[in-house]
């Protein structure tokens, strides 16, 4: 058998979603006895990694895991495959992997659809104005102020900004309930890619001028950081739903707040720039703002490692891996915090 290590740490709060019955039965199915280090987090160091990796020819990768590098290779000459057991695998891999023929692989199609479908929850959420019917349990009466200040996705002009896996989903959820037309800012979709999918793209400022609904979907990097700031978001319509469920930092945070101060339009938020979300925090005092805890990707968590090591068995087997992962598409991924 293989030696797969899991380059992740027993004391992380997700650890046990992760390490799910579906996960450990996949294995035992496999046959994978998977080794898992005794060390913390805080405590492995660049050196102890590359020791307990040494000789790995499968490794797993999840949230806070060590950047699979040269120095791991070295280590690990027979590696064969990297699969990442989360979301966006930028700082996880180096170059130096694909060089060297290594398969990389993620999760992220079990995450993208449970943020897709959230994405498609706070649509909804939004246009029917939900964060305004809580007065109605308070106000005794069918026809309290706002009832009928509400909308529908039916013929809404619905702008995506960013088309990773998660806007794909997304697309495909929005069809039946038949949009006007969706508009895709992205600095990568190709006009066939955007074709097929049945959607048109456009500049971003056009985007946000032209959306009933705006999904901020943009892997989160140096180029993307704060850009939805004060005079983009003055283009934005009066009445119009923004749902984020990319990340916080896409907004510069004070032109943002500000923004949703004024009540223009309406926000449905799963990401912040401070997380947790302080109890004094401004959004939680905003009548046009719903929250929830970043936990938008959480019903898919424990079918991540069964995910990545279906595709170790492939690998191994010799057969095309389902979920390979280009280089090229790391680019446009979100930059998370690592051990390097």
């Amino acid at each position: 058998m293989p030696k797969i290590v899991y380059a992740g740490t027993r004391e992380e709060s997700f650890f046990p979603e992760l390490w799910s019955a579906q996960a450990k039965e996949t294995a035992a199915r496999l046959g994978y006895e998977i080794a898992i280090p005794g060390f913390t987090r805080f405590e492995g160091t660049r050196e102890r990694w590359r020791e307990f990796l040494a000789g790995a020819e499968g490794i797993v990768t999840t949230w806070f895991s060590p950047r699979i590098d040269a120095g791991i290779l070295r280590v690990a000459p027979k590696l064969r495959i990297v699969g990442h057991a989360a979301g966006s695998l930028a700082g996880y891999v180096s170059p130096e992997l694909f060089e060297a023929g290594v398969k990389v692989t993620s999760a992220n199609t079990d995450m993208a659809h449970a943020v897709a479908e959230w994405c498609l929850m706070g649509a909804l959420m939004g246009r029917r104005n939900v964060a305004a019917y809580s007065e109605f349990g308070t106000a005794g009466r069918l026809n309290f102020p706002g009832r009928s200040a509400c909308g529908s996705v039916r013929n809404a002009v619905v702008g995506i900004w960013g088309f990773g896996m998660v806007a794909e989903h997304l697309v495909r959820m929005l069809e039946p309930l038949r949009p006007a037309k969706v508009l895709v800012f992205s600095g990568h979709l190709a006009a066939a890619r955007a074709a097929e999918f049945g959607v048109e793209l456009a500049g971003f400022e056009e985007v946000l001028r032209r959306s009933d609904i705006l999904f901020t979907l943009a892997g989160l990097n140096r180029n993307t950081a704060g850009m939805l700031d004060a005079s983009r978001l003055a283009l934005l319509k009066d009445g119009m739903t923004l749902v984020n469920g990319g990340r916080g930092q896409l907004m510069n945070e004070a032109d943002f707040y500000a923004e949703l101060a004024r009540g223009r339009f309406n926000a449905v938020l799963d990401v912040y720039h401070q997380e947790p979300l302080p109890a004094e925090h401004i959004l939680h005092t905003l009548p046009n703002v719903v929250l929830t805890p970043h936990n938008a990707g959480y019903p898919s968590r424990s079918s991540y490692i069964a995910t990545v090591l279906e595709e170790f068995g492939r690998c191994f087997r010799n057969e095309p891996l389902r979920n390979e992962v280009a280089p090229e598409k790391i680019a446009f991924m979100t930059e998370n915090c690592v051990n390097r």
